[in-house]
């Protein structure tokens, strides 16, 4: 049987690390086996992107703009190359809709081709957080950003979201497309506890008898960093044995609040983050908006103990004081305390390690994951677009 043709469009792509670049670095080339794949993506320079390597995988990139919105900058695509690619495939898979994924959409909508998105963030949220408008301006922007993202996901013909309370979330916003709930799951086989996390602190020269306190992810505003900041410096007054590692970039401002900083490592961008996962013993996820964060699934299943906002649908799998421990948003005192209760424990730490690696492991597995990925993508390729309304 010939393959059917995959396009995938996606706003962000490596070398930039995030939720959806390594979505894709890990999907891409389980499809790739059943579908010809066509990625749109973001020109971010070189970076290190085995998909572009990739048997039955091609790689269509567009030019970045000059202006930033947060720590992220649009690339500019042009609609010829879009139409085109568009009108070769049989089944468009969108992982967002800012300037790429709208303009695919858009395409797509023209010609009347299915449509498929993933929904790695909540879009609006998102876009409110990094705009940077006050007073009116947000008002006024909130309309219009709410209003074309209802606009481009009802163009959709199915969304697939994380979880029943995101999906949940955009039915109530009036947006009627069908739902279908796949949950992300984690790599289990490359996302493990280390065999020995002292070991793991020394081979990155950190003291291994410091507590180390773990940040991995993008360096933005929503992921309010400066509360696990302010946390932490009020804890290394009282502690002399703790050691903040941040793994990720983004905007300068929140950079400097960790980059050369004493007690502060600062791994930055890192293209494989398990060694630095490993050598946690605490990791904290402070966001303001998630779906699943795949983060901190990947810190649990590295056998890290967890602190997170409750946001999104980590309460899926985080259980207060069985697998994790929430904290109140924006509040570094809250953090703080939950986290001296995790230094003065190193027996419930263990707990939570165990608790948290135990529910990835069992319930949170990529392969079923890519499974059921598969059993949608596949069937929609041959379906005439009204059967699925």
């Amino acid at each position: 049987m010939q393959k059917k043709n995959l396009l995938i469009a996606a706003d962000t792509f490596a070398p930039r690390i995030d939720g959806v670049s390594k979505f894709l670095q890990a999907v891409v080339p389980a499809l790739a086996s059943d579908f010809n794949i066509t990625i749109l993506a973001p020109d971010f320079g070189p970076g290190c992107s085995d998909l572009e390597s990739t048997p039955g995988v091609r790689v269509v990139k567009f030019r970045i703009g000059k202006k930033q919105w947060g720590d992220f900058k649009l690339a500019i695509p042009a609609f010829s190359t879009i139409r085109k690619e568009v009108r070769n495939a049989d089944l468009v898979f969108v992982q967002s809709i800012a300037s790429i994924g709208i303009a695919t959409i858009f395409c797509a909508h023209l010609m009347k081709k299915k449509v498929v998105i993933y929904t790695h963030v909540i879009e609006w949220q998102l876009a409110l957080k990094n705009v940077g408008f006050r007073g009116i301006m947000k008002f006024f922007s909130r309309i219009i950003i709410m209003g074309l993202a209802k606009i481009l996901y009802n163009w959709c013909t199915l969304i697939i979201a994380p979880s029943a309370e995101i999906a949940e979330i955009f039915s109530n916003h009036n947006i009627k497309v069908r739902k279908l709930i796949i949950p992300l799951g984690v790599d289990n086989s490359m996302f493990k506890p280390p065999r020995n996390r002292r070991a793991a602190k020394s081979e990155l020269s950190i003291n291994p008898d410091n507590i180390v306190i773990g940040y991995c992810g993008r360096l933005s505003k929503e992921k309010d960093l400066p509360t696990l900041h302010r946390a932490f410096m009020r804890l290394q007054r009282k502690y002399n044995n703790l050691t903040l590692m941040i793994v990720g970039d983004g905007l300068p401002e929140i950079r400097a609040l960790f980059k050369d900083k004493e007690h502060i490592y600062f791994a930055g961008m890192r293209n494989n983050a398990i060694p630095f996962y490993q050598a946690m013993d605490i990791f904290v996820m402070p966001s303001l908006t998630e779906t699943s964060s795949l983060a901190t699934m990947e810190a649990m299943a590295c056998g890290a103990a967890v602190l997170s906002t409750n946001v999104g649908n980590i309460k899926d799998y985080l259980k207060n004081y069985r697998t994790g421990i929430f904290f109140k948003k924006k509040n570094s005192f809250d953090l703080s305390n939950k986290l001296e209760i995790l230094i003065r424990n190193p027996n419930l730490r263990e707990q939570l390690s165990s608790g948290g690696h135990g529910e990835i492991v069992e319930n949170y597995n990529w392969k079923n994951t890519i499974d059921e990925f598969k059993k949608v993508l596949m069937p929609l390729c041959y379906e005439e677009p009204e059967k699925l309304l």
